[in-house]
């Protein structure tokens, strides 16, 4: 079974897919992720929630880690 890919757009309907986020600087991706509520903003790592189920209790969430404002790496969690 393959594992959902996501996908990113801006208002000017540029697509970004998960896997292009690593090495790109994070003031690059906020346009792509304003529509999702900050959980955690950190200098080494943001986490965004992608999508909330169960009234709240359950969230998918993208974790971004940063070196120097680079995506170093991501992890998508539910």
């Amino acid at each position: 079974m393959k594992a959902k890919r996501y996908y990113f757009h801006d208002k000017n309907h540029n697509i970004i897919s998960e896997d292009q986020l690593i090495g790109k600087n994070i003031d690059d991706l906020e346009c792509f992720l304003v529509e999702y509520k900050i959980q955690k903003l950190h200098t080494n790592e943001r986490v965004f929630i992608l999508k909330k189920s169960f009234f709240g209790i359950f969230k998918t969430k993208l974790y971004l880690y940063l070196t120097e404002d680079t995506v170093y790496d991501y992890a998508i969690q539910k």
